[in-house]
């Protein structure tokens, strides 16, 4: 609509009014009044709002330049602490004398937290409470993986004489009762106050089953031939001295490596899906069939794909699984044919 026609229509709009108003018993003195007022309001409506505006663009100004100026002072702070040494030393010599003292304060604080959220108390167990999905390692040696070409079978040889020290995979067969459902039923049964309390970190793909009381005191025969996978993590020490009355250190472990506390059970059933075997504290990883089969296929790592070619190994009971994390990423499939459920578990050791 052009310029003209609004005046025109606004110029008729007011006759309108004025109009209305003498009907209505209005003087041309009073309607005026009311023009002016209306126009009075309106205009500190106007006003009002920009100046809400501009405070806003003041104080989102003020937060901008306060945040730079905190970047920079940290900037500056942490380059001259790196390179001035005479600047660090006096520092560190100062600091290191207030490090107990606010850590005493900083755990006094955070006691109202942690009776209102319990569950915290978890992450003191947790070497990593985030893990970096993107990590990487640039130009990484990948000739441990490059020669292989399936997954060696060295039941038959002498477990003293060799080493568990590279990266290329093998089995072993070790003397093992069988570890079946019904064995970790039982030892959850003899033990439910710890693992209750120290180890209730279950994840399932079974929606009926959120808990370690919902999985052992489930059907195992209905959940036998179903597509269920639940991984059970354990991180303490005192449950983890009673799984591993279960599942021996095997032998061809050196008593000086430094096994991993954390571990876990795994159980699928015949037709479980696909899925990734977690990843572990330390690099150098077993795992133990405890009863029915898996399939594990070891696919190289991201450095090493091009270098190394994909293996794959059907691991039975009493068998143990050894790979190097840095080489291999395992994937456990359902064995073909198979009709009972798995237990599986994973260790590590640095």
């Amino acid at each position: 609509m052009l310029r003209e026609e609004l005046l025109q229509k606004y110029k008729k709009d007011v006759d309108n009014l004025r109009n209305s108003a003498k009907d209505l018993g209005l003087s041309n003195k009073e309607l005026d009044i009311i023009f002016k007022k209306c126009f009075s309001d309106i205009k500190k409506s106007t006003n009002g709002s920009k100046q809400t505006k501009t405070k806003a663009q003041q104080l989102f100004r003020t937060v901008i330049n306060i945040f730079l100026l905190f970047t920079l002072i940290t900037i500056f702070i942490y380059i001259l602490l790196n390179v001035h040494q005479p600047t660090s030393s006096i520092v560190l010599r100062n600091v290191q004398g207030l490090t107990y003292p606010t850590l005493k304060i900083v755990r006094f604080l955070s006691v109202p937290f942690l009776k209102m959220f319990p569950s915290l108390t978890d992450l003191y167990d947790e070497t990593c409470l985030l893990e970096n999905p993107y990590f990487y390692v640039a130009d990484m040696e990948c000739w441990p993986c490059e020669g292989v070409h399936a997954v060696l079978d060295l039941s038959e040889v002498d477990q003293s004489s060799f080493s568990s020290g590279s990266g290329t995979p093998f089995i072993v067969k070790i003397d093992l009762q069988p570890v079946t459902f019904k064995t970790l039923q039982h030892t959850y049964n003899e033990n439910q106050e710890v693992f209750n309390v120290e180890a209730r970190r279950i994840k399932s793909t079974n929606t009926s089953i959120h808990n370690l009381k919902d999985l052992f005191h489930s059907d195992m025969a209905h959940l036998a031939n179903t597509t269920t996978h639940t991984s059970w993590r354990i991180n303490k020490m005192v449950p983890a001295r009673l799984i591993r009355k279960l599942f021996p250190r095997p032998s061809f472990i050196s008593d000086r490596c430094g096994q991993s506390v954390e571990r876990f059970i795994i159980i699928d059933g015949a037709k479980a899906e696909p899925y990734i075997l977690p990843n572990t504290e330390c690099s150098y990883i077993f795992v133990i069939q405890g009863s029915g089969e898996r399939t594990i296929v070891l696919r190289p790592s991201m450095e090493c794909s091009q270098n190394c070619r994909t293996v794959s190994v059907i691991l039975k009971p009493s068998y143990v699984l050894w790979y190097n994390w840095w080489y291999w990423r395992p994937i456990s499939l359902p064995t073909e044919n198979s009709t009972g459920p798995s237990v599986s578990y994973i260790n590590s050791y640095c």
